[in-house]
C-alpha cells in the first residue's frame, strides 16, 4: 500500500515530466517552423534570382527586336512611299517609260520583313518561379501576341510577293539587269490591282511594326525597372 507522502511525491514528479515533455515538443515544433521558414527563405530568393535571370533575357531580346525595328523603320517607309508611287504611275494613264517606272518596278521587288525572336519571352512566361511580376507577364502576352499578328503579316506579304508580284512580271521584265522587256502585262489592270493589294499590304506591316515598336519600347522600361 503507498503511502500517502509518496503518493504526493509521484505526482509531483509525474508533473513534471509532464512539462519536460510538453518544453520538449514546442523546441521540437519550433525548430521545425523555423527550418521549414529558413527553408521558404531561400527558395524564394533562389526563384527571385532565377526570375530576374529569365527577365535580364527578355530585356536583351527585347532591345535586339527593337533595334531591328529602328534599322527597318526607314527602308520600310521608302518602300512604301515607292509602292505609292508605282501606283500612282499606273493609273495616272502617263507614259510609263518617262515617268521612270523602272525605278519603282524594281524597288517594290525589295522585301523588308522584320526577323521577331522571342524565345526569352516564351521562356519566361512559361516559368512561374514567382507571382511578384503579373502586371509584367501580361504586358509581355500582349506583346508576344502583336510579334505573332507582325509575324504572320510579314510572311503573306513575302509570299504574296514572290507568288504573285515576280511571277507576274517573271517574263516581262529581266531582273538581274533591272530591265524592262515589255510594258504588256504592266499596263494591266491586273497588274495594277496587285499593286494597290501590295500598298495595302506595306501600310498594314508598316503599322504593326510601329504598333510592336511601341510595346516593345513601353516593355523596355518596365523590364530594366525589374532589373534593379
Amino acid at each position: 500500500m503507498v503511502k500517502f507522502g509518496t503518493s504526493r511525491r509521484l505526482s509531483k514528479i509525474k508533473k513534471a515530466d509532464v512539462i519536460t515533455y510538453m518544453i520538449e515538443i514546442f523546441i521540437v515544433i519550433f525548430g521545425i517552423t523555423v527550418a521549414y521558414q529558413l527553408n521558404v527563405f531561400y527558395e524564394d530568393k533562389k526563384d527571385l534570382k532565377l526570375e530576374k535571370g529569365a527577365i535580364e533575357k527578355v530585356h536583351t531580346e527585347n532591345e535586339l527586336n527593337m533595334m531591328q525595328f529602328e534599322r527597318l523603320v526607314d527602308e520600310r517607309k521608302q518602300l512604301e512611299e515607292d509602292t505609292r508611287q508605282l501606283a500612282r504611275i499606273l493609273f495616272s494613264g502617263g507614259n510609263l517609260e518617262d515617268e521612270g517606272i523602272s525605278h519603282y518596278l524594281f524597288d517594290i521587288n525589295k522585301t523588308y520583313k522584320p526577323n521577331i525572336q522571342f524565345e526569352g519571352l516564351n521562356f519566361y512566361l512559361n516559368t512561374n518561379y514567382t507571382t511578384n511580376n503579373s502586371a509584367l507577364k501580361n504586358d509581355l502576352i500582349t506583346l508576344k501576341n502583336k510579334y505573332i499578328e507582325l509575324r504572320e503579316v510579314a510572311q503573306y506579304y513575302v509570299q504574296m510577293k514572290e507568288k504573285y508580284y515576280s511571277e507576274f512580271l517573271v517574263k516581262e521584265v529581266d531582273f538581274g539587269e533591272e530591265k524592262i522587256i515589255t510594258l504588256d502585262k504592266i499596263k494591266s489592270v491586273e497588274f495594277k490591282n496587285l499593286v494597290v493589294n501590295l500598298l495595302s499590304n506595306e501600310i498594314e506591316l508598316n503599322t504593326l511594326l510601329e504598333e510592336a515598336y511601341g510595346v516593345a519600347n513601353d516593355i523596355d522600361l518596365e523590364l530594366e525597372e525589374k532589373m534593379r
